[in-house]
């Protein structure tokens, strides 16, 4: 009997939606491990010190921010894959130091996991703006989002479980071996490097002249700003949400599976790509910051931690989702070709930039009151930033 060979999903190392959304899933899944995990192992580390936890968060983003900043540079150097492989070793790294189980250790193993993933989303960015063509963003991205959500539907509650009730250090070996299993699987695919974009010119790789061309367009400050609210509203969520699920009464085994269940609204992904494509992305952005704000408003103003504010968990997630889905078109519609990575290595900071600021904030924000009032100041920046989005020109849509 005759066997075929497998068909390779990035056919002639040019990858589709699908083959980038494989690869986007699967680095979300060794992240998901450790989603709901990290501040329930910060909080043992650390004594249950919430301001302390916030505070090493804090630090650990102020460390990775300089080697993300220069990402452009490196990839310019050494090539998207080697760059993504470097990011991957990294993450590695960052779980075995969370092994450790000591202060400093875990100061340094966040800021080993911001700066792998902050190095392979840039890169997988990069990928989707040379092969996808414009008018599929919205699609491609729908369809990441669907493959993280799968992900993040099931390994935060493996995460949190296996630490309970198999051995504290099992879902960092488990994170270990999904992101190895991911690296494999990105040098099978041999993705080329795309043909049309031309290497960046030398002169144009100094960062901070870059960052000055970036936000001397008011476009792009607005999809800047696009980008650090929704990350920030995420670690907000990963940071603080298990510990108010946690106040309210859940076992931490089963804070995971909660998570889990919140962000099943992922799943959803493809209808709310085709609500944009309706309704407009700038509209669909609006509404998004809306829904988001005002559910997080209303449970910071509930009296207590109670299994009730699940469900506005769910509605701020919700429009985290979307923002998730369509957040990055703005940018990716506005900039041209000809400095692509220049301006993305800018872009691509506000995952660092939003580690930096929101336990930056939230450190201040909890020596004067507690996670509610967290959650109440999110939701009025949220609708902060929704006003402004409606500056963005009409040919975002």
């Amino acid at each position: 009997m005759a066997f075929r060979p497998p068909i390779r999903m990035a056919l002639g190392g040019t990858p589709g939606g699908t083959t980038l959304g494989i690869i986007y899933g699967m680095n979300s899944a060794s992240m998901a491990v450790l989603g709901s995990l990290v501040s329930l192992v910060g909080l043992a580390v650390l004594d249950n010190d919430r301001v302390m936890l916030s505070l090493s968060l804090f630090i650990a983003a102020l460390m990775s921010l300089p080697i993300v900043l220069y990402t452009g540079s490196l990839i310019s150097l050494l090539t998207r894959k080697y760059v993504f492989t470097i990011g991957v070793g990294i993450a590695i790294a960052g779980n075995f130091l969370f092994m450790i189980d000591l202060p400093w250790s875990f100061i340094a193993a966040n800021t080993c996991r911001m700066v792998g993933a902050g190095l392979m989303m840039m890169c997988i960015s990069l990928y989707t703006m040379d092969f996808i063509p414009r008018k599929k963003l919205a699609s491609a991205e729908s369809r990441k989002i669907m493959f993280s959500g799968l992900a993040w539907l099931i390994f935060p509650f493996l995460g949190t479980w296996i630490w309970v009730n198999v051995d504290p250090r099992a879902p960092f070996v488990l994170s270990i071996v999904l992101v190895s299993v991911l690296i494999s699987v990105f040098w099978w695919l041999r993705i080329s490097e795309a043909e049309n974009i031309r290497p960046p010119d030398a002169k144009n790789l100094n960062f901070i002249r870059n960052v000055r061309t970036y936000f001397a367009n008011p476009h792009m400050r607005v999809a800047y700003l696009i980008a650090v609210a929704r990350s920030s509203s995420w670690v907000v969520f990963f940071s603080y949400g298990p510990i108010y699920l946690q106040d309210a009464g859940i076992a931490p085994q089963w804070i995971g599976l909660f998570m889990g269940g919140i962000m099943s609204v992922l799943l959803f992904s493809g209808r709310f790509a085709h609500v944009a494509q309706i309704i407009g992305i700038r509209k669909t952005i609006l509404f998004s910051f809306m829904l988001a704000g005002s559910s997080m408003i209303v449970l910071g103003l509930l009296p207590e931690p109670t299994i009730w504010g699940l469900l506005l968990l769910l509605l701020a997630s919700l429009g985290f989702d979307m923002l998730d889905i369509i957040g990055n078109i703005p940018f990716m519609r506005m900039v041209s070709p000809k400095v692509r990575v220049e301006m993305t290595s800018v872009f691509s900071t506000w995952r660092e930039m939003s580690f930096v600021v929101t336990p930056g904030l939230a450190t201040l924000i909890l020596i004067f009151t507690d996670i509610s009032g967290l959650f109440v100041i999110l939701g009025v920046a949220l609708f902060i930033a929704g006003l402004l989005t409606r500056t963005m020109p009409i040919r975002v849509d």
